[in-house]
């Protein structure tokens, strides 16, 4: 049996992991406000330091968020997860396409289905307004990396509005990990075409209040994704 020394729990994993307790028990609750560093300091009857590295590690796994002239703020379930902490965890992961589309198939096709589920007129309103944005500079001479960002901003949208804090975090995660090749693919102007098409066709099945249409529409999605993908 192989066994490794035990670590010593630092001062400053302990000033997060009793944060981190009081923000998943909700006796921080989503946008309240945290002391400031030299409040805080005084009542774990630590240095200002060693709240700042832990406050720091909070914010980069999303717990929190830092405003800068502002102060320290719980997370609420649409905030964002920084690019780098998405990156680090899935660093060995980037380059395997495949198993990102088989991931996003899964996952994406539960979150649209979960948005519909609990649409409403205003959530299909910005869903059309967001589309008719991505057909409008579909057609312009835009880089693939801005298309790409407004497709994202209907994917993350989405996210956010499926009822689900996991499932968001989740979309964040999926369309970080899928830039890379998705970047490549949009830079042909049939790719583009595809996109708006099919991303279309899933907004007209919101529209039409119809969840077998929209799980319809979303499979023909991921089937011409992979198809793209092969021939890449």
């Amino acid at each position: 049996m192989e066994i490794t020394p035990v670590k010593k729990v630092t001062i400053t994993e302990q000033i997060m992991e009793q944060l981190a307790t009081q923000i998943i028990d909700g006796k921080l609750a989503a946008g309240e406000q945290l002391p400031t560093e030299r409040e805080l300091a005084v009542v774990f009857n630590v240095t200002r330091s060693r709240v700042r590295e832990a406050l720091r590690a909070l914010s980069l796994i999303g717990m929190i968020v830092i405003k800068p002239g502002e102060g320290t703020f719980v997370s609420d379930n649409k905030v964002l997860i920084p690019d780098k902490t998405i990156t680090w965890i899935y660093h060995k992961e980037l380059n395997n396409v495949e198993d990102i589309y088989a991931a996003r198939q899964l996952i994406e096709t539960d979150i649209y289905l979960s948005c519909f589920d609990r649409a409403n007129r205003k959530i299909v309103a910005q869903m059309r307004k967001l589309i008719n944005e991505i057909a409008a500079d579909g057609w312009r001479k835009i880089s693939s990396v801005e298309f790409l960002e407004n497709l994202n901003n209907l994917d993350l949208y989405v996210g956010s509005e499926c009822g689900n804090g996991i499932y968001f975090k989740l979309m964040q995660t999926l369309v970080l990990l899928r830039t890379e090749s998705s970047i490549k693919i949009l830079n042909s102007s049939s790719a583009r075409k595809s996109a708006i098409m099919h991303r279309e066709k899933i907004v007209c099945a919101f529209e039409e209040e119809s969840r077998d249409l929209l799980e319809q529409r979303l499979n023909e999605f991921f089937e011409d994704s992979l198809k793209s993908i092969i021939k890449k």
